[in-house]
């Protein structure tokens, strides 16, 4: 039997989208639940790591006013992959997996993955070392802008200001010496595409894959002891104890 939900988000300012999701078969409760954590989690990840909405900012670095866009056609076509597997029978076990802002909030370094994104997305050339505002038509001049110590940039020299920074993950040690390691050896064709070497995304989600690895790993074996070795481990304990209180030392 199949059920149909009416699935309603808001995509974008003054424009809303109506999603019709199939929900037959029998992960339509896991398919559900995934596509509804994605629209959270993007929603949240634009707030965490995006500029305000009225940031004066976005105008000193092109093509920043359209990192809300990027995201959420992101975020788009993450959803319509799902449903596309889902129409084949093609799912995974676990189809939060599938949606990246769902899976990358809980995944082994998934902050770090999603500063890249942050910085493909909102980052870009600085336009000028002036602040352009909308209501007048001169230029100030803004040292924020100017000093670019502590700002953040892709390797292509697209820059992600400071200011925009206001997800805590950004002062972890691990984010720091990621961000100052982000040299590449290969040709840079553009932030996304990098001939002989991976671009600033593909190096963190290489990365996040391979703790994802040994966490699982981990888990496994804590998951086998428990399951298994706990009586095992129980026996030799006693045995250690009566070898210790059997001997001359303890008499």
């Amino acid at each position: 039997m199949y059920f149909l939900f009416l699935f309603i988000f808001l995509l974008r300012l003054n424009r809303w989208v109506l999603e019709f999701i199939d929900l037959g078969g029998e992960m339509r409760r896991d398919v559900w639940h995934a596509l509804i954590s994605e629209v959270i989690t993007l929603h949240k990840f634009i707030r965490e790591y995006g500029p305000d909405e009225y940031d004066k900012s976005l105008f000193n670095v092109y093509g920043a006013r359209k990192g809300n866009d990027r995201a959420t056609t992101s975020a788009i076509n993450g959803i319509a992959r799902l449903q596309a597997l889902q129409y084949l029978r093609k799912l995974l076990d676990d189809p939060t997996k599938l949606v990246q802002f769902s899976y990358l909030q809980n995944a082994p370094l998934g902050d770090i993955v999603l500063q890249t994104l942050a910085v493909n997305y909102w980052g870009g050339p600085l336009v000028t070392g002036f602040v352009n505002t909308r209501n007048q038509s001169e230029t100030r001049r803004s040292d924020e802008i100017a000093d670019s110590r502590n700002h953040v940039f892709d390797i292509d020299g697209s820059v992600y200001l400071q200011k925009w920074m206001k997800s805590p993950s950004w002062g972890s040690s691990i984010s720091t010496n990621f961000w100052k390691n982000t040299s590449v050896k290969g040709l840079i064709l553009s932030k996304n595409l990098v001939v002989a070497d991976l671009s600033l995304t593909e190096r963190a989600a290489k990365t996040s894959r391979l703790k994802y690895r040994v966490v699982e790993k981990t888990q496994a074996t804590i998951d086998a002891a428990t399951l298994q070795g706990i009586p095992s481990n129980i026996d030799l304990f006693k045995v250690g104890m009566l070898n210790l209180l059997s001997s001359p030392l303890m008499i």
